[in-house]
């Protein structure tokens, strides 16, 4: 869900059965899956060496991530495309690529978004580069290994296995007798803070909640974490919402143009599972006052299946799911033409109506205009 019943800009909410079931657990820091486990930070978050700005060394770097999880760096590309990409991108891509910025603190986006339109799939990519045979440049492969290596926050994200996703989101108190749409991709997500979340939770009464948001966001998001103070004041007070139920916040996982290159497809929608601890300043649905309303607030109460977090440091994002569109290959998408207006145009659909509606009113004025009918009737009637 947004952080709103209606829009904002960092997102949305999920689903848990009830608020008797989601509050059940008690010290799980992770949601576990049988068989692997929470990410480890010495494997499948462990980090490369800090490489030299060598061509081979780049190279060896960027090869030693698609070995790791290629379908991972596949959506991390789709989620930087998204935004970098976006109308907002001035608001939404965050963190910036310091390589196209200028030691003036000028953004290079257009530079950026030509760079990234050369990218080929990325298991063609990976055959280029283990053959040598690669025509990106060393900036291009630059960018790719920054956006791999997860910046500051030290961002890593692992595939879940399909056969351990409904283990996954039944604990989250998705049922597996849901007629909803079920993602066709989930991630585990590790940074920096990981480590130090888990051990926190040891101690700690927590429970899970879905959160959906606008795809150009969830860059930003799996950067920077939820963050309340991007959220608008709201009708049930201001916050980061969430929700019990899937299928809420699927409402606010608005499908977006993402990399036309991407093995998940050229559009996506985005959603995560959230672990919330269960804190006396986290509002849910509840007859108690101090606990199901926020002092203030012009909507009343929190309705059924609302989460409302107002403090950055009570949740945490642990999954994500992706909703794709593989309709066609990436081999085929890379033989495809790109068609630049229409990428365009889908990737910035408010400009595009807004122009609309200034021609609308443009040719209204015009046929309300005398000169202009003195005109037509001068050059076209006559």
């Amino acid at each position: 869900m947004s952080d709103s019943p209606h829009h904002d800009e960092t997102g949305g909410v999920g689903e848990l059965s009830s608020p008797e079931v989601v509050l059940r657990s008690r010290g799980r820091a992770d949601l576990q899956t049988s068989g692997s486990g929470v990410i480890s930070r010495t494997v499948a978050g462990q980090r490369d060496p800090p490489a030299s700005n060598s061509l081979s060394s780049v190279i060896e770097s960027v090869l030693a991530h698609f070995s790791r999880d290629l379908l991972a760096c596949d959506v991390q590309i789709s989620l930087f495309l998204g935004s970098a990409s976006s109308y907002r991108h001035d608001s939404c891509l965050s963190p910036f690529p310091p390589s196209f910025t200028s030691p003036a603190g000028v953004k290079d986006i257009q530079g950026l978004r030509d760079d990234l339109a050369a990218i080929p799939p990325l298991s063609i990519l990976k055959r280029q580069l283990e053959q040598r045979n690669c025509q990106l440049s060393l900036k291009q492969l630059q960018l790719l290994l920054w956006v791999f290596s997860g910046g500051q926050s030290q961002l890593s994200l692992r595939t879940v296995p399909r056969s351990e996703r409904m283990e996954i989101l039944g604990k989250a108190g998705v049922k597996k007798t849901t007629t909803l749409s079920l993602p066709t991709h989930m991630l585990q997500l590790s940074n920096n803070n990981t480590d130090r979340w888990i051990e926190r939770c040891e101690t700690e009464t927590t429970f899970y909640a879905f959160h959906g948001s606008r795809l150009d966001n969830w860059f930003s998001i799996l950067n920077h974490g939820l963050q309340q103070h991007r959220s608008k004041t709201t009708l049930f007070g201001s916050g980061t919402y969430l929700s019990h139920e899937l299928g809420m916040s699927l409402l606010y996982s608005t499908r977006g143009v993402a990399w036309e290159h991407s093995a998940l497809g050229p559009s996506l929608s985005c959603m995560a599972i959230a672990q919330v601890i269960n804190h006396p300043s986290v509002k849910i649905h509840s007859e108690c006052p101090t606990r199901g309303r926020v002092e203030g607030s012009e909507g009343g109460s929190i309705p059924q299946s609302y989460i409302l977090v107002r403090d950055n440091q009570l949740l945490n994002i642990r999954y994500i799911l992706l909703y794709g569109s593989e309709t066609t290959s990436p081999t085929v998408h890379a033989s495809m033409p790109r068609n630049r207006f229409t990428t365009w145009v889908c990737s910035n659909k408010m400009a595009v109506l807004l122009l609309s509606y200034g021609l609308l009113l443009l040719l209204v004025g015009l046929s309300n205009s005398v000169w202009f009918k003195r005109i037509v009737r001068k050059y076209i009637y006559n």
